[in-house]
């Protein structure tokens, strides 16, 4: 498999994570000369989100094409990701001189898990997935301590929304929930996102275990490949060792709104 196809995987599974819930939850999705925007009407560029840069500039100016956009989202916060394979120098210019910020270059990677030995977990981490609102609220609290938008957005889901392809789970030490992570399940491979541990307890194995769990269940789901994208250099490392290998790097910008 050449590099084109492995990111054509990992950038499918991306923009299919962002769009799959606010789309079942009747979100705007729209898609605007190639760019696909996601508005949840919340003050948050964690669900407000653009993607892809195709169209620009071949379609019309940079400097329209940003501002179409950025009228999309009401004034509201919003990130705007760039894969791999649409990286456009003279948008990045544009969007920093239209006030918006580099909010993350993150690292794009991909396990093919046809070639890969899983390991053990080595904690007494427990984990479960998410099938009801009493675990969802275990996983919310977990993630609104980066984004409070986060209890608005997830309380709009049932039970049903639970028991599809955007998969949640939970792991708890001594009964008390301290990682998640989300697998988004599509046909032949799996993405992994949300992957956090309560800060006091990081360096400890747990995120590794949950790591390790998502990944079995991708196999379990017969996921021949699950992708990623790395924020640090410590999960890089994390990763590497897990059998992931790097394919190139999204580029994540943020307008704070206003």
């Amino acid at each position: 498999m050449d590099i084109l196809q492995k990111l054509k995987i990992i950038e499918e599974n991306h923009l299919a994570h962002f769009v799959f819930l606010p789309k079942k939850l009747g979100f705007k999705v729209t898609d605007i000369h190639g760019i696909t925007t996601i508005y949840c009407k919340l003050p948050s560029s964690m669900f407000n989100i653009a993607y892809g840069a195709y169209g620009v500039p071949r379609t019309f100016k940079v400097s329209a094409s940003v501002q179409q956009i950025k009228e999309i989202f009401a004034r509201h916060p919003f990130a705007w990701w760039i894969p791999p394979s649409q990286h456009n120098p003279e948008l990045t210019k544009t969007l920093l001189d239209n006030h918006f910020i580099i909010e993350a270059v993150e690292q794009a990677m991909l396990c093919d898990l046809s070639i890969v030995k899983i390991p053990p977990s080595k904690t007494d981490l427990q984990i479960k997935p998410v099938t009801n609102g009493l675990l969802l609220q275990d996983f919310i609290n977990i993630l609104k301590f980066y984004d409070s938008s986060v209890v608005h957005f997830y309380k709009l889901l049932n039970d049903d929304l639970l028991q599809l392809q955007e998969k949640f789970f939970v792991g708890y030490k001594e009964d008390k929930p301290i990682t998640i992570g989300i697998l988004f399940v599509s046909k032949n491979s799996a993405g992994i996102f949300t992957l956090l541990t309560k800060e006091e307890l990081r360096g400890q194995g747990y995120g590794t275990d949950m790591m390790v769990f998502l990944m079995n269940i991708a196999k379990q789901a017969d996921c021949q490949f699950v992708t990623l994208l790395a924020s640090s250099d410590s999960g890089y490392r994390i990763y590497e060792r897990l059998g992931f290998r790097p394919v190139g790097t999204f580029e994540c910008f943020e307008y704070k709104g206003g």
